[in-house]
């Protein structure tokens, strides 16, 4: 029997609609120019073009050599690496901090050694899941701080999946012995906080291993800071977690997956670590009447650390060869700039003595921490993460008069920084033991890939560097007309 094109025509038309809803797979979009060449330019009024002389490269070369540095420690066979407190990474990291300050002209420049209590230091770990003949190494899987080690024996556990570790998910759960992977969708957590306590809920059930993926698109590894958990606890990578999850779903009703973990840890004891201190004179310097300006950047990072803080070092550094250059009759008070040890093991040895000696502060008229101040904004979208060609919106804080506010207001909106409707309440980092002994402020950025191996120089914009340092440098400026009483708290 003929089938006439009439009666064909309804099929036609569906298989057509169908065609037109359901394309071939097309190659992704290319950017139509590279990233470095299509930063958007601030435009600098011609009252501020002084600034201008602080440039957002010759500030980004400073993060890639830190980033160097810590790729260089990796290198060495490190596999929990960085600029690291009390390891050789820091102690480069400092040398080479002094060297710039040197050439740039500084005074005072030397180093403050500390002791270092015993540190927290995993020489190796590994993880790997098995279920039936397939095996799943779990490259991406990163000790949180201070997760305890395993035996050498190491653990050999059956591997249960809680979803987001909810109450919900937990009712009813037999989780005695088991590695226990759980998710967040906290996508700038990297606390013991992240889903209200979820790592405590889980140990209190008696889970032998915990595991944590971020649910941020792409393979990263992620440094948490410690999470207070006393079994060996990690963090994995978006598609790893998947795929750990694909694997305990598909076991479901026979033998569940095992999974191996091993991690050698050490305490090293005698350690140092230190805070690099160098000096811009005043007018007055080292006269009864001098008044100060403190600039402090904390020198450790995990993984390269190019935001945190390669970015902080660079716009302190820049700060530093501006005001340099600055005659000295000109500068109203000295400006002391701080490398600190920083804050990643937890003791802040700079910090800590900055807060056993307030005296410090007493003529201090500004208190600016430098840290993580320049990387791109970044948009998660079909499950891709996209960068874009200008810096992210800051978290900031300003803690001083209202004539301080104000000044600083004018200097982020003059320099184009992007910041938050409303400010910080206290300012996080290396600042929060001593913000309250002077008038105080400082931009932090803390995105997708914050305290990760993928926080390297890519994501750092130039054009945002500059613009931090100069709003920075603008305010030391204003400030210098004003008195010190009118710039602290009421």
């Amino acid at each position: 029997m003929r089938t006439s094109v009439l009666a064909l025509a309804p099929l036609l038309f569906v298989a057509a609609l169908q065609a037109q809803t359901r394309p071939a797979a097309l190659p992704p979009m290319k950017a139509l120019h590279p990233l470095d060449e299509s930063y958007l330019v601030w435009p600098v009024a011609p009252e501020n073009k002084v600034y201008s002389s602080i440039d957002g490269k010759h500030l980004k070369q400073y993060v890639e050599e830190q980033s160097a540095i810590s790729r260089q420690y990796r290198d060495q066979g490190h596999q929990f690496w960085g600029r690291i407190i009390g390891t050789s990474a820091d102690e480069e990291n400092a040398q080479w901090m002094m060297r710039k300050m040197r050439q740039a002209g500084l005074e005072e420049v030397h180093q403050q050694l500390f002791d270092l209590p015993p540190q927290w230091m995993p020489q190796s770990w590994s993880v790997a899941a098995t279920s039936g003949s397939q095996t799943l190494k779990l490259e991406t899987a990163q000790p949180t701080h201070r997760s305890p080690g395993t035996t050498a024996e190491g653990l050999d556990l059956e591997a249960v999946d809680v979803a987001l570790a909810g109450a919900g998910d937990l009712a009813g759960r037999d989780l005695k012995g088991k590695a226990v992977f759980f998710y967040s969708t906290d996508y700038f957590s990297r606390h013991a906080t992240i889903s209200d306590g979820a790592f405590k809920r889980i140990e209190d059930m008696g889970a032998a291993a915990i595991f944590v993926t971020i649910l941020i698109p792409g393979n990263m590894r992620t440094q948490f800071y410690p999470v207070g958990s006393n079994v060996p606890t990690f963090s994995l990578s978006y598609k790893e977690g998947l795929a750990m999850r694909e694997m305990i779903g598909k076991a479901r009703g026979g033998s569940a997956p095992r999974l191996q973990v091993n991690m050698d840890l050490k305490m090293i004891p005698n350690e140092k670590t230190s805070t690099v201190w160098g000096t811009v004179p005043g007018a007055k310097y080292q006269t009864a009447e001098d008044e100060t300006v403190i600039v402090t950047a904390h020198r450790d990072g995990w993984f390269e650390g190019a935001n945190d803080n390669g970015t902080g070092v660079a716009t302190m550094l820049g700060l530093a060869e501006y005001f340099a250059k600055v005659p000295q009759a000109q500068r109203r008070r000295t400006i002391i700039f701080l490398g600190t040890s920083g804050h990643h093991d937890g003791t802040a040895e700079s910090g800590t003595w900055l807060a056993q000696h307030k005296e410090i502060f007493a003529k201090t008229a500004l208190l600016i921490n430098c840290e993580h101040t320049a990387a791109n904004e970044m948009v998660i979208g079909n499950q891709v993460i996209t960068k874009s060609n200008w810096a992210s919106t800051f978290t900031w804080y300003v803690g001083g008069s209202r004539k301080l506010e104000d000044i600083v207001v004018n200097a982020y909106a003059a320099f184009g920084v992007p910041t938050q409707e409303i400010p910080a309440r206290s300012p996080a980092g290396e600042i929060g033991r001593i913000y309250q002994f002077a008038p105080a402020i400082q931009l932090i950025d803390t995105g997708l890939y914050w305290h990760s191996d993928r926080e390297t120089g890519e994501i750092i914009p130039p054009t945002g560097l500059a613009n931090t340092t100069r709003a920075y440098a603008k305010i030391i400026v204003d400030i210098g007309t004003v008195a010190l009483k009118d710039l602290q708290r009421p």
